[in-house]
């Protein structure tokens, strides 16, 4: 069987690399299985702190239409489930419990473009393509693009490329807010090793609280937010590394944090 992703790691960082940019990474139910099953792997692993996503010269291309197909041809009962194995990847990522970050070089469609918008932060290549796809072929957003790109572009904006099916670039993309940061296509994996290397530098437990906390408030209101702050703060302060950044502040030393 064709391997379609490796986990390798580079120090305290995973890299989640997919192996068929020739092919553009077409996001098909193996490729899924191997998303999930890696994830899983990292999220196991203590000594992988952060995590990149990477397609080389292209992230994915998107859902395997052809692949597919078989399934459809079954009836609605074959394509719904199908459809939620699909969105299994997605949601793996998603509910990954330690920092994600996607780099995006050639292009990123369709469920491919949403695998990338469901970490934590996209590095995109300038030149990098990115485009809803859906409505060219007649369909609607699936693999969570619908709620992801308005999280963090805005409602108009997602309509706009979700109802065109227009392409953008990276830099475009940057501009729109669909992705945090742009830079040369040679640039993109090194700079997501920055930052991910500046995440991983803290420790680890606050770090994936903090995540769970900013994802859980994007999902609820203010005052919800406030009760969702206060239950991870109460954990925070009194049980792990933030007593001893308090203890090392008043004696103007380096914390020793436990949880390196």
């Amino acid at each position: 069987m064709t391997e379609l992703i490796r986990l390798e790691r580079d120090g305290p960082i995973g890299i989640l690399r997919f192996l068929q940019p020739e092919k553009r990474n077409p996001y098909s139910i193996a490729f899924v299985e191997e998303l999930v099953a890696h994830l899983r792997e990292a999220d196991r692993d203590d000594a992988i702190r952060a995590v990149i996503m990477t397609g080389g010269d292209h992230f994915s291309s998107g859902g395997d239409l052809v692949g597919f197909q078989a399934e459809v041809a079954k009836g609605a009962r074959a394509t719904s489930e199908m459809i939620d194995k699909v969105h299994d990847g997605g949601r793996a990522a998603y509910l990954f419990r330690k920092p994600l970050i996607s780099a995006v070089c050639g292009v990123a469609y369709g469920a491919g473009l949403s695998l990338a918008l469901s970490a934590d932060i996209v590095v995109a290549a300038e030149d990098a393509r990115l485009c809803e796809v859906f409505a060219r072929v007649g369909g609607c957003p699936d693999t969570g693009s619908s709620w992801l790109l308005q999280q963090r572009a805005g409602a108009g904006v997602a309509r706009m490329l979700v109802l065109t099916g227009r392409e953008i670039n990276g830099q475009t993309a940057k501009d729109l807010r669909v992705v945090e940061e742009c830079v040369p296509a040679g640039q993109v994996e090194a700079r997501a090793l920055e930052i991910a290397r500046e995440i991983a530098a803290h420790p680890m437990f606050g770090v994936q609280t903090a995540k769970r906390v900013m994802r859980s408030a994007a999902e609820c209101g203010y005052l919800g937010s406030l009760d969702i702050e206060r239950d991870a703060q109460c954990v925070l302060l009194g049980a792990h590394d933030f007593p001893e950044a308090m203890k090392a502040f008043l004696e103007k030393r380096n914390p020793e944090f436990k949880d390196r």
